[in-house]
């Protein structure tokens, strides 16, 4: 069993999304603190002023916005073991980053973790299409 495995959540922010102070207020609620920063490649003051109230370092991506530079240079910004790219829509359980710490410290060969999810649609939790 490992000991000692760090962890990051990247918030990939595109644009004002109206729903990426719930996915910062998700991640500071995890059960188990880690660490979390927020990239984006269209910075704006409505993102800076979050990541400064929530004291979330803070990187801007210059040129074109694009999905996969944009998650990539997230990912890059994390000084981490595992990195959990994060949308600005995304909400997670409270049990998240300790339960995917327990696992990964279960096992001494863990490259990659997956997980389910649940679709939020009109504020309900919902079923998966």
């Amino acid at each position: 069993m490992r000991s000692s495995i760090t962890h990051c959540f990247a918030i990939c922010a595109y644009k004002d999304s109206p729903y990426l102070e719930n996915c910062i207020e998700s991640l500071k609620a995890q059960t188990v603190k880690t660490n979390i920063l927020l990239a984006t490649s269209t910075p704006s003051e409505f993102i800076e002023n979050l990541a400064k109230k929530y004291e979330i370092p803070y990187y801007v991506r210059q040129g074109k916005s694009d999905i996969q530079d944009d998650w990539n240079f997230a990912y890059d910004k994390a000084q981490a073991d595992y990195v959990t790219v994060a949308h600005q829509d995304d909400q997670y359980h409270p049990d998240y980053a300790k339960t995917m710490l327990e696992m990964c410290a279960k096992y001494d060969d863990v490259s990659l973790f997956l997980t389910d999810y649940l679709p939020i649609k009109g504020g309900e939790i919902g079923k998966r299409d």
